[in-house]
């Protein structure tokens, strides 16, 4: 099942590891360099095994790979990429299901919609490739893009039927009726807050709902601009596209807008993800990859072939921007920037403190190591962390018992990204 509007093939895409490894490569890795990266903006493309699978929606796993959705009646899949660009492709049980969004789960497997009327389920798929499916209740529902909640569930949208759905990690479901008629929701993210926010693609409104199912929405300023997809931005603002008017929309959490046109004309804006840099990164149909810095200044880039169709977009284990690209049949990789960056709280104490370690700018779902490096006693391993989807993390570590008074160093690296960001504990 294709979505057509003017008589054009569009998705809507959804807005997704743990390593045994030994203390003492541990300690080399974050001893050494980082590893050297590509220019900012440099793609790379991977051909899906699956000739004309129509990859659509990407998200980072828990397992240290990239998950992706196969719409083509042919394939039917669910894809799972290497940070080193290695597939596998794991057949959807329902025949012509059009999976469609999908995203992480709190329960460390990926859940994904099933958007076609004969199937209308949300299903779920284990890193080991095991699939469960739960039909939702409503026929015709044609659910789109879902997202994990902050109340441990996922959630989704309904177009067809106008819904929000919830589904717990156990399978029940939960439908709320969006008070705006005929609304189309199609793109839902977290917000900051505490609910979840989402996109009225014919209701031209952004639309917010409470963990209990209570609504609000917000008219956005361009008529008809016909939102897609919509994320939280690393400024705790809620970011989205806007296919037909062309512009990339901020709501604040209050419900306050700012619209940024596009250089390029109908580019056709698709999917929208934070990144390690700290900026937003979205797709645009019509050729470029994009990039928005919190106060509104755009950089494109092209992809090799304009023709390709670049949709859903999600941030990698290894600190890059991962998208699909629904004509060209690949996956595709862009370099980004990342900032690491890590706090301590406290950031002084005697031996033995207790130091609450918060990381930010590394790959989604990758295993991070903490070192305390004293300038006389040598390296102490302080444990290591997975990050979130986002890059985030934060762990407890013990200053040691035998650290030397004065500046000392807490050392963070990520066993994929090979980012490191140091700060500085003083022993008193």
């Amino acid at each position: 099942m294709h979505v057509r509007r003017g008589g054009k093939a569009l998705v809507r895409r959804s807005i997704v590891r743990t390593q045994v490894v030994l203390t003492a490569c541990l300690l080399t890795l974050i001893t050494l360099a980082p590893a050297a990266r590509a220019k900012v903006g440099t793609i790379t493309e991977f051909p899906i095994p699956t000739p004309g699978s129509i990859p659509i929606a990407i998200a980072p796993g828990p397992d240290g790979n990239l998950w992706f959705t196969e719409g083509a009646d042919e394939s039917n899949n669910i894809g799972r990429i290497t940070p080193a660009g290695m597939f596998t492709e794991f057949p959807i049980p329902t025949p012509k299901s059009f999976p469609n969004g999908i995203a992480p789960g709190p329960d460390r497997n990926l859940w994904f919609t099933e958007t076609s009327y004969s199937a209308n389920n949300i299903g779920r798929i284990t890193p080991s490739g095991m699939f469960t499916e739960f039909p939702i209740p409503t026929p015709n529902s044609y659910p789109y893009v879902i997202a994990p909640g902050p109340d441990g569930n996922l959630w989704f949208t309904e177009f067809g039927a106008n819904n929000i759905g919830r589904i717990t990690p156990s399978g029940i479901v939960t439908e709320f009726a969006v008070p705006t008629l005929y609304a189309g929701p199609i793109g839902i993210a977290p917000g900051p807050d505490g609910n979840l926010w989402f996109t009225e693609s014919g209701g031209n409104r952004i639309g917010r709902i409470t963990p209990s199912g209570t609504f609000t929405e917000f008219p956005i300023p361009t008529p008809s601009s016909f939102p897609d997809a919509i994320d939280l931005g690393p400024d705790g603002n809620l970011w989205f596209t806007e296919e037909r008017g062309n512009k990339i929309g901020r709501v604040t959490p209050s419900g306050t807008f700012t619209e940024f046109p596009i250089p390029t004309e109908d580019s056709h804006l698709q999917g929208i993800a934070p990144g390690p840099d700290g900026n937003l990164w979205f797709t645009e149909f019509a050729g470029n990859i994009g990039r928005i810095t919190p106060s509104g200044t755009i950089t494109e880039f092209a992809i090799p072939r304009e023709s390709d169709g670049p949709t859903g977009i999600a941030p990698g284990p290894d600190a890059n921007l991962w998208f699909t690209e629904w004509y060209g049949n690949n996956i595709g990789r862009i370099t980004d920037k990342p900032l690491p960056a890590v706090n301590l709280q406290p950031d002084s104490g005697p031996p033995g403190t207790r130091v609450q370690v918060s990381g930010s700018g590394f790959g989604s779902f990758e295993r991070v190591g903490l070192l305390f490096v004293d300038s006389v006693t040598g390296k102490t391993l302080l444990g290591k962390v997975n990050t979130d989807a986002t890059g985030h993390f934060s762990k407890k570590g013990t200053i040691p018992a035998n650290a030397t008074l004065g500046a000392q160093t807490i050392k963070t690296g990520g066993f994929i990204s090979g980012l490191r960001a140091t700060a500085t504990f003083t022993v008193t």
